[in-house]
C-alpha cells in the first residue's frame, strides 16, 4: 500500500586540492579557444561594447574557479605585456589566436637564426619557443595540454565536406599533434601530458549554415571522426591521455534542442552574447556553456594524468555560478504561484517537485497512483521533467529505518513514460517517491 510520498533535495559540492596540497601549473598550447576570451573581442564582447567581454573560455573558468587545485601562473593584464605571440593574460597559456598545429611546428622547429631575418613571424616563432623551453625546463610545469585541430580544419574545410578524398590535412594536422607532443616531452622527459581531440566545427552555426547538403554533412563528421580516432590512437601510444573535446561537438551536432539540466540552451548566436546561447555572436567560437563543458573534459583528462581530484563544473553550476542563470528555472516557470519545491498546497500527499515530475497538478489534489490487486505500483512520468531531476522509488517493510530503493529488476518503464512496481512479496510493502534536482 502507499503510505506517504517523502521529496528530498540535496546538492554538494566540494573544493578538492591536489595531492601535494599546491595547485598544479598547467601549460596550455592552442589556438583561440585557449586564449583568454578577455583579449579576443572581436567576439567574446557584446556588438554594443566589444571590449567587456562577458564570455570565459575553459582557462579563465579554471584559472578563476579551480584556483586551489589549477594554476596558469601569474596574470598580465596589458596587451604586449610578452615578447611572443601571447597578447597577455596567464604565464603558462599559449593559446595564439588563428594558429593550426602547423603554426605550432614552425615555433617548434624555429631556431636562433630566425631572428636574424627580420621576419617578425619567424622572429616571433623563436620568442615563442624560448619561452616554452624555459618553462618546461626551470618553472616546475604539472601538466601540459594541448588543444588545437579547430583551425587546420577551418582551412580546408570545403575539402572536408566536398572532396571525394579526405584531404590530407587531416593526417596531417595528427602527425602534427605527435611531433608537439615530442617536443615537450624532449624539454622535459616526465611531464605529464593532455592531448585534446579535434573540435568538429561542423557543429557550428557558421559552418552549418554554409555547408548544408545532409549526406556530405554526414560524410565530413565522419572523416574528422576518424582523424579523432587516428588522434586518440596517437596520444594512446604516446602515454598521453585524451581530453575528448569531440564529445561536445557531438553533443551539439546530436542534442536538438540542447538543454541543461531542463534549461534550454539557444543555437543561435545573439549579437550581445546572452547567457543562454552555445555560441559567441561569430557563431564559430563557443560560449561559456561550451567553454565549461570543454573544461569539465580538460579537467577529466588532468585527473587520469596526474590522480588528482579536481572537481568539474556540475551542470546546476554551469547555470548559476557561470552564466547567472537560474538552475531552476525550468521548475520555476511550471510552478507559477505554487511555490516552492517541497511545499504541498493541494495538501495530497505529494510536494510539488513530485507533482512536476508526474505531470499532476501541484494546486488540485489528486491520486496519480495506481495500485493493482497484487500490490502492483504505477504511476506515469512526463519523460522531460528527468533533464531536470531524478526520480527514485523507495520501499520498507515497516515504515522505519529500513527505507531502501526497490531493486530495478522490479521496476518497469514504458514508452509512455509509464513506471510499473512489482511487489517485493512481503507482508507489507510502503513506498515513497525521492526526487533530487539533477547536480
Amino acid at each position: 500500500m502507499m503510505d506517504f510520498l517523502k521529496w528530498a533535495i540535496a546538492v554538494t559540492g566540494a573544493c578538492v586540492v591536489s595531492a601535494s596540497g599546491q595547485a598544479v601549473k598547467v601549460l596550455a598550447i592552442g589556438d583561440s579557444l585557449t586564449e583568454e576570451y578577455r583579449f579576443e573581442t572581436v567576439f567574446s564582447g557584446p556588438t554594443s561594447n566589444p571590449v567587456d567581454s562577458n564570455t570565459k573560455n575553459w582557462v579563465e573558468l579554471l584559472a578563476e574557479n579551480r584556483r586551489a587545485d589549477l594554476t596558469f601562473g601569474s596574470y598580465e593584464a596589458n596587451l604586449l605585456s610578452y615578447p611572443d605571440f601571447r597578447d597577455a593574460g596567464y604565464k603558462y597559456n599559449y593559446g595564439v589566436p588563428g594558429f593550426t598545429t602547423e603554426n605550432w611546428i614552425d615555433v617548434i622547429q624555429s631556431s636562433f637564426f630566425d631572428t636574424l631575418s627580420g621576419d617578425a613571424y619567424a622572429i616571433g616563432c623563436y620568442a615563442t619557443k624560448t619561452a616554452l623551453v624555459r618553462h618546461l625546463e626551470d618553472d616546475g610545469i604539472g601538466v601540459v595540454v594541448i588543444l588545437l585541430g579547430g583551425n587546420d580544419l577551418k582551412s580546408d574545410y570545403d575539402g572536408i565536406f566536398n572532396d571525394d578524398q579526405p584531404p590530407a590535412l587531416l593526417t596531417e594536422a595528427v602527425q602534427n599533434i605527435r611531433t608537439i607532443y615530442q617536443f615537450v616531452r624532449s624539454e622535459n622527459s616526465s611531464v605529464p601530458v593532455v592531448i585534446c581531440t579535434f573540435p568538429d566545427i561542423g557543429a557550428t552555426p557558421e559552418v552549418s549554415e554554409k555547408y548544408t547538403e545532409p549526406d556530405l554533412r554526414v560524410r565530413a563528421r565522419q572523416r574528422i571522426a576518424d582523424a579523432n580516432a587516428s588522434l586518440m590512437a596517437t596520444a594512446t601510444s604516446l602515454g598521453a591521455e585524451v581530453a575528448r573535446i569531440d564529445s561536445v561537438t557531438a553533443r551539439v551536432f546530436d542534442e536538438v534542442p540542447f538543454y541543461l539540466n531542463g534549461t534550454l540552451m539557444t543555437y543561435e548566436p545573439d549579437p550581445e552574447n546572452a547567457p543562454d546561447r552555445l555560441f559567441c555572436h561569430d557563431g564559430f567560437h563557443p560560449a561559456t556553456i561550451g567553454q565549461a563543458l570543454i573544461a569539465n573534459q580538460i579537467v577529466d583528462a588532468i585527473n587520469r594524468a596526474l590522480g588528482t581530484t579536481v572537481e568539474p563544473f556540475a551542470n546546476r553550476v554551469i547555470l548559476g555560478d557561470l552564466l547567472g542563470l537560474d538552475p531552476d528555472q525550468p521548475y520555476l516557470d511550471w510552478a507559477g504561484s505554487a511555490g516552492a519545491m517541497d511545499a504541498n498546497p493541494d495538501g495530497d500527499a505529494s510536494p510539488n517537485l513530485v507533482e512536476y515530475m508526474l505531470g499532476s497538478e501541484p494546486l488540485m489534489p489528486d491520486s496519480p497512483f495506481i495500485f493493482g490487486a497484487d500490490g502492483e505500483l504505477s504511476f506515469l512520468t512526463l519523460e522531460d521533467r528527468f533533464r531536470f531531476a531524478s526520480l527514485q522509488v523507495l520501499e520498507s517493510e515497516t515504515l522505519g529505518d529500513d527505507w531502501q530503493p526497490v531493486p530495478e529488476n522490479r521496476i518497469q518503464i514504458d514508452a509512455s513514460g509509464r513506471w510499473q512496481i512489482e511487489p517485493s512479496g512481503d507482508a507489507k510493502n510502503f513506498y515513497r517517491l525521492q526526487v533530487v534536482p539533477n547536480p
